[in-house]
């Protein structure tokens, strides 16, 4: 267990929250973080802000807050261990039923703690809850996360299915983040769950999620990326597929829609592998979503193969319409024509 070093106002009642903040050099935004959650309409909670071994004021000023407001459980690690062993440590110390996640740049609403806590308890076979999200800063646009468990776990296949900063769960050993890698750890652990605890996203909006140069940069970027990636491959092997080098290159391209298919062969071995991850999936209790994802996929590999006359047909008969993606016959009748039209130009 990691050694948490220090800790100030630390509060002795029991809280029915516990919300845990790690913090690195956040100076300029640490202050609307930490006083949108003192703010909250929701009162009774600890919050446990945990600095990582800071080089700018932020410590100082975690410390001045935590002198004026007693729910603050101000800790310092004993040497930078990374955002995720800082939660970790967080989670460790906390005692409150609930457990809410924030970050030191984010802006939690008012109602934010009220809503997800008076939504646990109506729903106690819940384990983890999410929330909508507002862009600020760089961008303006609300984030949408599917809603019910069915729909969750679906989407967790493919891509990261809540927004971690808005998330609260009940406080069991069993969340703790892998602290092998410094990204992407949320959407190992929700992988992880996914088969273990019920998840739920409310539909509203609870937080502002701030977008700027300092969120992850380029380097920080690939590397989020990769490690996502690595939780795709466990989710594959998770319903018994295996892919081969190739395969694997592929996926990883249809998934982040980069897929430009070189040859003939690429166009069968992306068609024929999704059909056989929809099969696989089916076999594993995945839902609509799960392979309606799967069929944009294909839509998308679809447009792809009306560009090759040496494959347009064969996909399409063995693979398309067994699919149906195109579900109508004007649909259908279109894709001939596009063939037909690329062979006669060819």
């Amino acid at each position: 267990m990691q050694n948490c070093s220090q800790k100030f106002g630390e509060i002795m009642t029991t809280p029915k929250i516990s919300v845990v903040m790690p913090v690195y050099n956040r100076e300029q935004y640490l202050k609307e973080s930490i006083e949108s959650i003192l703010c909250q309409t929701f009162k009774d909670f600890e919050f446990i802000i945990v600095d990582d071994q800071s080089t700018d004021s932020s410590w100082q000023i975690i410390q001045e807050y935590a002198d004026k407001d007693p729910r603050i459980v101000a800790v310092k690690n004993t040497g930078k261990k990374g955002c995720y062993s800082a939660r970790n440590c967080g989670h460790r110390l906390a005692k409150g039923k609930y457990i809410a996640v924030m970050d030191s740049d984010d802006i939690a609403l008012p109602n934010r703690l009220q809503t997800q806590f008076d939504f646990m308890k109506r729903n106690p076979e819940i384990g983890i809850c999410g929330s909508w999200a507002r862009m600020f800063g760089d961008k303006d646009e609300i984030m949408q996360m599917p809603q019910n468990h069915e729909e969750i776990r679906d989407f967790n296949f493919f891509y990261c299915p809540m927004i971690h900063p808005s998330v609260i769960f009940r406080n069991t050993n069993l969340i703790l983040y892998s602290e092998n890698h410094s990204s992407a750890q949320d959407y190992d652990l929700w992988s992880r769950m996914a088969d273990k605890l019920k998840f739920a996203n409310i539909p509203e909006v609870l937080l502002l999620y701030r977008v700027h140069n300092d969120k992850i940069g380029s380097a920080k970027k690939e590397e989020q990326d990769n490690n996502a990636n690595l939780v795709r491959m466990k989710n594959l092997s998770t319903i018994g597929i295996n892919l081969s080098e190739q395969e694997q290159r592929i996926y990883l391209d249809i998934i982040n829609w980069n897929f430009t298919p070189k040859n003939k062969s690429d166009l069968l071995i992306s068609v024929k592998m999704l059909d056989k991850i929809s099969l696989a999936g089916i076999e594993h209790n995945y839902g609509n979503q799960f392979q309606e994802t799967l069929r944009n996929f294909i839509k998308n590999i679809a447009i792809s193969g009306i560009q090759n006359k040496l494959t347009s047909l064969n996909l399409y008969f063995t693979i398309f319409r067994k699919w149906k993606i195109f579900e109508t016959l004007r649909a259908n009748l279109r894709y001939i024509y596009h063939y037909l039209r690329n062979l006669l130009h060819a």
